[in-house]
């Protein structure tokens, strides 16, 4: 068939939308190797379709083969594979400003992949959801099936088994809508654990009854609340409302490393029906929490989940555990690409076994996070004082300050520096 396409060139037509449709069925079929070589193929040919839907699907999923190719690709190839996605991408966003119900999905998921790519992880899941909600807005059922699937790849780096199911599980739902019997056979045997307590989907594909798997979404909604939140106190505000809430905790702390101290940042309570959050800047005590828990966390960046802690356990010496008369302590450490930022203490003191492994999986996901949002927050708080420190510095006239580009033309210059007051160019 090949053969016969290239040896035609009245065939030129047909033979570029062979090749579109071969790197679309090799990239589902998780062959990027063999999807940029039909890419490469078709790039050949597309003067013959400049206004055909296949120049589309030729870039996205061109821009996905290059996405996958970059994850295996040895450190002198990653460069050329980022370029070709990004140039993609540029143009996936030009039709999409012009028709975004076509194409803001697709937009939105190579968005995803770049950010993945680019180490930018807030910005990934912010994009895959974006992606996810545009495809089913306006009917693409293919393309929300893979944006779950890369959804799902990405929170599964990340450990999060459980929400990668989910995701996965979803997947598998909109191929079975869309017909694609082949790729939902490919998931089950790539993932036979998705067989297994299957959750009935509506036509929405929303999950049905276990509650874990409706979380999910909320979970995803507030998370990206706190990644968008700069001002600290706000930031601090919602992240021990969302805690205390999806955990099913009493009460919640949050401790900070600041120079090389721990400080409590916040301390959240249960009042009826109501969660109470004050902001607070003290030093840690036993008589607040369990040091022993506190600084295994921190020594080790590891959670502590204690289902009993009235019974015996590791930590059952410590004072405040047997003083206190905690039953169920969970204490999470945020952490930021190594470096730990502080760690979010909650506990129950009614009930054992509050803290669930699915309750853990969503709050590890939330503790991510808020790991990364309060590093920024600090960074762009940091960045604010400086240059409020700097205005009033040129605003003073004490000394002459003269701000100028790279190329020497001058920016800025105070009262002070020249002698004909201050120059704006």
């Amino acid at each position: 068939m090949e053969h016969h396409l290239s040896s035609n060139p009245v065939l030129a037509i047909a033979a570029c939308w062979y090749w579109v449709r071969k790197l679309q069925a090799r990239y589902l079929a998780r062959d990027a190797a063999a999807a940029l070589d039909a890419a490469s193929k078709a790039q050949r040919l597309l003067w013959t379709s400049p206004s055909f839907p296949e120049i589309v699907e030729w870039c996205f999923y061109g821009a996905l083969a290059h996405a996958a190719s970059w994850d295996c690709a040895p450190p002198a190839e990653k460069q050329q594979h980022f370029e070709a996605l990004t140039a993609h991408h540029k143009q996936l966003e030009i039709w999409a400003q012009n028709c975004s119900e076509n194409f803001a999905n697709r937009a939105a998921l190579v968005g995803a992949e770049i950010a993945r790519l680019d180490g930018r992880e807030l910005e990934a899941e912010r994009l895959y959801e974006q992606a996810i909600r545009a495809a089913r807005e306006q009917g693409f059922v293919q393309n929300e099936g893979l944006a779950y699937e890369l959804a799902a790849r990405f929170y599964a780096a990340r450990d999060f088994e459980a929400f990668a199911d989910v995701y996965l599980r979803r997947a598998r739902h909109c191929y079975q809508r869309w017909g694609a019997d082949g790729k939902v056979r490919q998931l089950v045997e790539l993932y036979p654990r998705l067989r297994e307590n299957e959750p009935a989907l509506d036509s929405r594909g929303t999950s049905g009854a276990p509650v874990e798997h409706l979380d999910l979404a909320t979970v995803i909604k507030v998370s990206q609340a706190v990644s968008g939140e700069m001002v600290l106190e706000k930031l601090i505000d919602t992240l021990m409302r969302t805690a205390i809430e999806h955990a099913g905790a009493e009460r919640g702390l949050l401790i900070l490393s600041r120079d090389a101290e721990q400080r409590i940042a916040a301390d959240a309570t249960t009042s009826g029906n109501t969660v109470v959050v004050h902001v607070l800047d003290e030093r840690v005590s036993s008589a607040v929490l369990p040091e022993s828990v506190l600084h295994y966390v921190m020594r080790t960046q590891e959670s502590v989940i204690l289902d009993d802690a009235s019974a015996q356990n590791t930590f059952s010496v410590d004072p405040y555990i047997g003083g206190h008369h905690a039953r169920s302590v969970l204490c999470l450490p945020l952490s930021n690409r190594g470096k730990l930022i502080g760690v979010l203490y909650l506990e129950n003191n009614l009930a054992p076994h509050v803290f669930a492994p699915r309750r853990v999986a969503m709050l590890k996901l939330l503790a991510s996070q808020a790991a990364m949002s309060l590093e920024n927050t600090r960074l762009y708080r940091d960045l604010s004082k400086r240059e409020a420190k700097i205005r009033r510095l040129v605003d003073a006239n004490v000394v002459g300050i003269q701000i100028w580009d790279l190329d020497g033309t001058i920016l800025e210059a105070n009262d002070a520096f020249s002698p004909y007051g201050g120059i704006r160019a």
